[in-house]
């Protein structure tokens, strides 16, 4: 719509020109030409969708504007294809939960990142071994990086402009773990929709608001539940 207000403006003025070498006045409107007053129509028209876009960017970003996690996490509540609206801690308990042995060698960025965000250190260390076992290189076949396996699109959310920062295990960890808390602040503290959301992705999770009917994403949740001492 616009680009066709422009082209008739563009129009305008070229016969605004002719009109003006041949001696004719062209009509005003309160002292203001057509031209004039449709720059200012255009101008408000910019206004409004500007506004609209920020309103429409702040919705999309509410989630990411947060940092620290200010709720209590909880299990939530575990729905698969055997039993609807179950218990999730029943259902996790059907599993039967592992010592897992983890690599120290990051415990202390770990432990910066779960004050910082107040995420357990726990969930954070399962987080890890889940996605990158511990490879600070790994890169999925869907292009997630590094040892929280983040996606470059959401580095950028993050502020990482610079995909190759995610390699660095420092700067890894502690995005990971701010989007992880971003997404337990987003389902209210509910383990079971926060790592689905980090697996699957928040848009599926939100229209959903269940655990995806996803293997993948199912065993992930699983797991790192059972991994979480």
């Amino acid at each position: 719509m616009i680009e066709s207000i422009q082209r008739i403006h563009s129009r305008i003025g070229e016969i605004q020109n002719r009109f003006n070498k041949l001696g004719f006045n062209t009509p005003t409107i309160n002292n203001k030409s057509f031209a004039e007053h449709l720059n200012e129509a255009m101008s408000d028209i910019d206004t409004t969708n500007n506004s609209e876009n920020k309103k429409v960017e702040a919705t999309n970003n509410k989630a990411l504007d947060m940092d620290a996690f200010k709720g209590k996490i909880s299990l939530g509540v575990y729905e698969d294809s055997s039993s609807n609206n179950t218990n999730f801690d029943k259902a996790i308990n059907a599993y039967q939960k592992r010592e897992v042995k983890h690599p120290d060698t990051y415990n202390n960025i770990i432990k910066e990142a779960s004050e910082k965000f107040s995420v357990p250190e726990d969930l954070i260390k399962a987080v890890i071994k889940q996605e990158s076992n511990y490879m600070p290189t790994a890169i999925s076949n869907k292009g997630a990086i590094g040892l929280m396996q983040i996606m470059p699109a959401t580095g950028e959310e993050l502020g990482i402009n610079d995909k190759e920062q995610l390699k660095d295990p420092y700067t890894n960890i502690m995005a990971g773990t701010k989007y992880l808390s971003q997404m337990l602040n987003r389902y209210d503290g509910r383990l079971d929709l926060s790592l689905s959301a980090y697996n699957a992705g928040p848009t599926l999770v939100d229209r959903l608001q269940r655990i995806p009917n996803i293997e993948e994403t199912q065993n992930y949740v699983r797991n790192i539940i059972k991994n979480i001492k």
